[in-house]
């Protein structure tokens, strides 16, 4: 079965507006770093994730609304975080839709949630588009800053490994420049010497 960075790399902005539908943000910022690499516009990146997130959980809103006896929303009642989450949205419901996204443990299960409780759908509608947008954007940049760390990281890498390797070529120059300069002047030295050793015989 393929990896999303794979379906990212081969299917683009359509896989990103499928994935984010059901997935989280780890879709977004690998989605970020390949914008960062050409892949795509982060802009429009941007605008497919939110759409993504956005349908998902008004979708998921929906049938906590209209469908709660369906197996899958009683089996989101079930869940521990399911109580957390009501109890959220009884005391603060906005702050609840703006933040639902970032909180591990209860991302998935707060679409149902909020349909099961007493908000509005059109308050919803309202507050869970900002902070999809929000999501969208932050996420996205994310990974394109990643991107470009990356970037850097490896261009400075890339320079140091260039200074090492002009170190050591210099180094062997050096090395071999010396080694020959030495052999030459033991050379003209023995010569120097059997000279000397032939005018003492005559």
């Amino acid at each position: 079965m393929p990896s999303f960075e794979s379906l990212l790399a081969d299917y683009g902005l359509l896989a990103v507006l499928v994935l984010t539908f059901f997935e989280g943000e780890t879709v977004v910022i690998v989605a970020g770093f390949l914008s960062h690499e050409g892949y795509f516009s982060p802009y429009l990146l941007c605008l497919c994730a939110f759409c993504g997130t956005f349908a998902g959980d008004q979708l998921w809103f929906y049938l906590g609304r209209r469908h709660s006896n369906f197996k899958i929303v009683q089996k989101v009642t079930t869940f521990p975080a399911f109580t957390k989450a009501i109890r959220l949205i009884e005391t603060h419901p906005i702050k609840f839709i703006l933040s639902f996204r970032f909180v591990y443990g209860i991302r998935n299960i707060a679409p149902i949630a909020l349909g099961l409780s007493r908000i509005s759908a059109l308050k919803y509608f309202i507050f869970n588009a900002i902070a999809a947008a929000v999501w969208a954007v932050t996420f996205t940049t994310v990974g394109y800053l990643f991107g470009q760390a990356a970037e850097t990281f490896i261009g400075r890498l890339a320079g140091v490994q260039h200074q090492i390797l002009g170190a050591i070529v210099a180094g062997l120059v050096v090395f071999f420049g010396v080694k020959f300069g030495i052999k030459q002047w033991n050379r003209i030295s023995a010569a120097r010497r059997a000279r000397a050793e032939g005018k003492t015989g005559e």
